[in-house]
């Protein structure tokens, strides 16, 4: 009996070196990684385990790129740690080696939209630094409007609003120089440009006013429209107006608007007065603005 329980020992001992010679490295990587995820949802949340586990899971992927349960589950590690560009990039080699994986499919498809519209923003940064500011806030505004309709990640929306706000500070740094070299025409469109992309950098993040960095802009503005043509004090007088209608109390919006108005011919000195109240001006220019309108009225 005692031989015979030694021998089914040693047979069994044998099993288990066989086996565990037989374990490519990229398995044992993978069943490392698997061990500590199942401590992790066993109740130990201890975010380490998974930070070890991906690095476990990259080391099966390395070792055997055909691992396909590696891929998913470091896929899965990825998003929960928030490592998205990796996430998206294991969804898509899952998905390639298991294509009628219906899931696999759907999120490899997801993160290959989200790289097209951070690759359609990054590109629209690049127009604008080129000098084409037009066609490069328009495609930026676009890849934020799609951006708006999908269901993307936290972080696909701040790379893209990253990319906003160097478009826009690379747009005011051309208004600048168009201004300094006196193409006030060229400038104030360059400006509203700029105005514009403030404007939608407040949607995209969900505030209801401006930067304040903007009030600056809309005073260059104000420059280079009255040393400017007919058209330049046109398009100064919509882009204001167009603020005004997102943020009401906007005061520099409101006073360069009264500049605007006395600058008519002939000066509109009571639609003036009214912006400048609006705007915080001292009571006595408001008065002196008032009395103006009746003088002329």
């Amino acid at each position: 009996m005692r031989k015979g329980t030694s021998r089914a020992l040693a047979l069994a001992l044998l099993a288990i070196v066989i086996g565990a010679a037989g374990c490519s490295p990229a398995k044992k990587h993978y069943n490392k990684a698997e061990d500590l995820l199942g401590k992790f949802q066993a109740g130990d949340h201890d975010m380490n385990l998974v930070k070890e586990a991906q690095s476990e899971l990259r080391e099966a992927v390395k070792a055997d790129p055909s691992l396909t349960d590696a891929h998913k589950s470091l896929a899965n590690v990825d998003e929960v740690l928030h490592d998205y560009d990796e996430a998206g990039a294991e969804y898509m080699a899952a998905s390639a080696l298991d294509p009628t994986d219906q899931r696999l499919r759907g999120k490899a498809s997801y993160y290959r939209h989200l790289k097209q519209l951070t690759k359609q923003a990054d590109t629209a940064l690049d127009t604008i630094k080129s000098g084409d500011v037009t066609e490069g806030m328009s495609d930026l505004k676009g890849s934020l409007q799609e951006a708006g309709k999908a269901n993307l990640s936290k972080a696909t929306i701040d790379h893209m609003i990253d990319d906003l706000r160097q478009g826009v500070a690379a747009v005011v740094q051309q208004g600048d120089q168009q201004a300094q070299q006196q193409k006030y025409d060229d400038a104030m469109k360059t400006y509203d440009q700029a105005v514009r992309g403030y404007m939608l950098l407040a949607l995209a993040t969900k505030q209801q006013t401006l930067d304040p960095a903007v009030d600056a802009v809309m005073h260059s503005a104000g420059q280079v429209a009255g040393k400017g043509g007919a058209q330049a004090s046109q398009m100064l007088s919509a882009l204001l107006n167009d603020v005004l209608t997102f943020d009401p109390d906007n005061k520099t919006a409101n006073m360069e608007l009264a500049q605007l108005s006395l600058h008519e011919s002939p000066p509109d000195y009571s639609t003036a007065a009214d912006l400048e109240e609006r705007a915080g001006a001292p009571d006595a220019e408001v008065k002196k603005l008032r009395a103006a309108a009746k003088k002329h009225h």
